[in-house]
């Protein structure tokens, strides 16, 4: 089960666009989260802190999902060849 199941525009709705710029700048990270049994993709996740459009203060989280082989192969010695995409956005 993956995590983010907001969407770009969902998020650019909750927190402003200039938080969701941020978010999808930053580098992302392993989250070190287990994946259920035969999902091979690895979780990783860049967060930002923002305010939602009510001004609370909350954390704006981009979560990724690249496959084993994604990593291995076209990642290999440098994960910057991986191809990143932004599987979905979360606020906490």
């Amino acid at each position: 089960m993956t995590k983010g199941n907001m969407t770009r525009e969902q998020a650019i709705e909750a927190v402003g666009e200039n938080a969701v710029d941020a978010v999808e700048r930053k580098n992302c990270d392993f989250t070190n989260r287990v994946m259920p049994d035969n999902d091979d993709r690895v979780e990783f996740s860049a967060a930002v802190s923002a305010k939602d459009r009510a001004g609370q203060e909350c954390t704006l989280i981009a979560y990724y999902y690249p496959t084993q082989a994604q990593l291995v192969d076209a990642g290999g010695d440098d994960l910057g060849n991986v191809p990143w995409e932004i599987e979905g956005f979360e606020i906490v």
